[in-house]
């Protein structure tokens, strides 16, 4: 069969996502290159877009204890708090996430489909309206300025669209394959294990890693929770360099930069998990 011609329209929508991704893409890709320049380099006028002589002095600066850059904010120990926070958030919301999921996606019990739609519609209710009443929770509990406070916070605020994920993608999963394992005599428990959860690995995938860009990304709450320099995590690090460094942009694109490494390389390694697990959970469910 010959190749029908593609329509004028899908080029017309080719071209429009190009040229959008570029306006987006162009500052963060402008800033990403100022930080391998150097200040004087920054400062003459026209601006090179690629750098003359790159070098890695800004980076160097921002992990260097000597360094007055160093010194100001501890970007080792900014880094361990996020990842800290993001991971086992992360762990958290996989663990419970999958058994209420497959709760859902299996077990029958009243008002099953009302409280899983009523999950999601709780992220609705996500962002400054809840910063000053989540201030005061965890201040009454004892958790103000506290790693864990924060890891329980994202978890708690992640848990829902994690579950909706996960029991829509099990519930793809044909129940005889279940039944057939404890025909040869699995629990319901080996079962899940066994036999569910692999099929269901998509899914967890992109629970997990939509969790951990926004665990890892999360400035408002952490902004309000956390005071002592010791917990701060990198988005607050960031905000404090740019306040700064506002004029010494390849400082200030070095930060960006390691802000948003751990985000690409979750991308570029689970995208096709990612966009399997969307699919299943999302149209599909």
């Amino acid at each position: 069969m010959n190749e029908q011609p593609r329509p004028l329209y899908w080029t017309f929508l080719g071209i429009v996502g190009i040229v959008i991704s570029i306006y987006v893409l162009f500052p963060v890709f402008w800033l990403f290159l100022a930080s391998f320049k150097t200040q004087a380099e920054l400062a003459q006028l026209p601006i090179s877009f690629w750098p003359e002589t790159p070098t890695l002095e800004a980076y160097t600066a921002l992990f260097s204890p000597t360094h007055q850059k160093g010194q100001l904010l501890d970007w080792p120990q900014l880094i361990g708090n996020s990842f800290f926070v993001a991971i086992s958030s992360t762990v958290l919301v996989l663990f419970f996430g999958t058994l209420a999921g497959y709760a859902f996606a299996r077990l029958n019990f009243p008002g099953r489909d009302l409280i899983l739609g009523g999950l999601l519609i709780s992220r609705m209710f996500q962002g400054a309206a809840l910063l000053l009443p989540t201030y005061r929770l965890m201040s009454m509990l004892g958790l103000q300025d506290s790693l864990v406070g924060l890891v329980l916070l994202y978890s708690a605020f992640g848990l829902p669209f994690a579950t909706w994920i996960i029991a829509s993608s099990l519930r793809e999963i044909p129940k005889e394959l279940e039944e057939s394992a404890m025909i040869d005599g699995a629990s319901r428990l080996q079962s899940m294990v066994m036999v569910v959860l692999p099929l269901a690995t998509p899914a967890l995938i992109t629970a997990s890693m939509w969790h951990f860009v926004g665990a890892w990304s999360e400035f408002a709450f952490a902004s309000i929770l956390l005071e002592s320099n010791a917990n701060k995590t990198v988005t607050i690090g960031l905000a404090s360099f740019v306040e700064l460094f506002t004029l010494e942009f390849q400082y200030v694109g070095a930060a960006a930069t390691i802000v948003a490494l751990p985000i690409m390389l979750v991308f570029f390694f689970g995208q096709r998990y990612f966009t399997r697990g969307l699919l299943a959970g999302a149209v599909k469910g």
